[in-house]
């Protein structure tokens, strides 16, 4: 049995999202409720703002629930609700009329003489999901709340894995949740960019994703791109992706492009104002002047010649590719065996969505991630944000 599944918080993917979800704050809540209050006040300091904990009343105890409902007649002074996810980003949802209306989890502070002076409503994401702004305003004015804030799991992961616990006990309830976080839920943005309409409303975000994969290795790191679509503020959302690359499978696909044009593709070529701007120039003129089609010794490619210029065969059997889709938009596709379509809505970007994502990562980042494939200072990058 490896580390992972040694893990008391650990438990197998193939339950479903919910329950899994719901268990991911049980243990947050048990391991809290377990402990001593400064490990409640740490988290507390660290993921809140400074004002929404700041008061005159003497706190003497912390007391925690979990799936709650909210009450026409709250005891709490004051309530806040705190959004948990792997990305800080809110997709915005089309409200529906049946909602369920009962949140994660809740903390409150409680005086030595049982008043409770505020309470943060927990409403937590995992795995790729990601959290609503309308079920998040929905529960601040549910549950009379004054703010709302974000946080990614990998802040939660970073106060425990920072923390000195004298206590024997309570040292290894913090110290194994931190490692089930990093081990299941240490998936998060490295890059972001938005599009919106006239009205200032968000139509589009481009996201890079970092995984930490503990399988993988001396390298335990994947990528995936994706971007989030809608037509109108009107509409839902829809989900377009990449396949997840493994550290090896990115290094060997990008690594199809000549070294020069990647630099001059992802790093950036000097714009009018002497600033390097990342472009899919270089990289349009590099595959329509040799650069499509099988690399050389490549005997099982299964993409087409004119539209392909990178292909592998990943960790999972299966081909992902890059193309130009239309000829100058780099599109992130993958098949099978049989050359059908593995990923039926697949990531792409146009010249100026490229650019702007991009450029959300600093050069030497960008110059790490696609030119060097060292994969080190973009973990350090993701797991500092906070």
């Amino acid at each position: 049995m490896d580390s992972r599944t040694r893990n008391i918080y650990f438990q197998p993917r193939y339950e479903s999202d919910a329950q899994y979800e719901q268990n991911v704050v049980k243990h947050l809540i048990a391991v809290l409720e377990r402990t001593e209050d400064a490990i409640t006040e740490s988290l507390l300091i660290d993921l809140l703002p400074d004002n929404w904990i700041a008061t005159g009343e003497q706190i003497s105890n912390y007391e925690y629930d979990i799936e709650v409902y909210p009450s026409d007649d709250p005891e709490y002074d004051e309530a806040y609700v705190l959004g948990l996810s792997n990305y800080r980003t809110q997709i915005e949802e089309v409200e529906s009329e049946e909602k369920d209306g009962r949140a994660d989890g809740q903390i409150t502070a409680v005086t030595q003489d049982g008043d409770q002076v505020f309470s943060v409503i927990i409403e937590a994401k995992t795995g790729s999901d990601t959290l609503s702004s309308e079920q998040l305003n929905r529960y601040e004015e549910q549950f009379k709340a004054s703010e709302i804030a974000t946080a990614e799991w990998s802040d939660v992961h970073g106060i425990f894995a920072d923390l000195q616990v004298d206590d024997e006990v309570n040292g290894f309830l913090v110290d194994q949740y931190a490692e089930f976080l990093l081990n299941e839920e240490m998936e998060g943005v490295v890059a972001e960019s938005e599009h919106t309409d006239g009205d200032g409303n968000t139509t589009q975000v481009n996201q890079i994703l970092i995984q930490y994969e503990p399988g993988l290795g001396k390298e335990p790191y994947a990528f995936r791109f994706l971007s989030w679509y809608r037509d109108s503020a009107d509409d839902d959302f829809t989900l377009y992706y990449s396949a997840w690359l493994s550290a090896d499978d990115f290094r060997d696909l990008f690594g199809q492009i000549d070294r020069e044009k990647r630099r001059d593709t992802f790093v950036g070529v000097e714009n009018d104002e002497g600033d390097l701007e990342p472009s899919l120039d270089p990289l349009i003129e590099w595959a329509k002047n040799g650069g499509y089609g099988p690399s050389e010794g490549q005997d099982d490619f299964k993409g087409s010649h004119q539209k392909v210029f990178a292909e592998i065969k990943d960790r999972n059997e299966h081909y992902p590719e890059l193309r130009l889709k239309g000829g100058d938009s780099l599109r992130f596709s993958r098949m099978t065996e049989n050359n059908s379509a593995n990923i039926q809505k697949p990531t792409h970007y146009t010249r100026g969505e490229f650019a702007k994502l991009m450029s959300d990562l600093n050069r030497e980042l960008r110059e790490a991630m696609f030119v060097d494939f060292d994969f080190d200072p973009l973990w350090e990058h993701y797991t500092r944000q906070r």
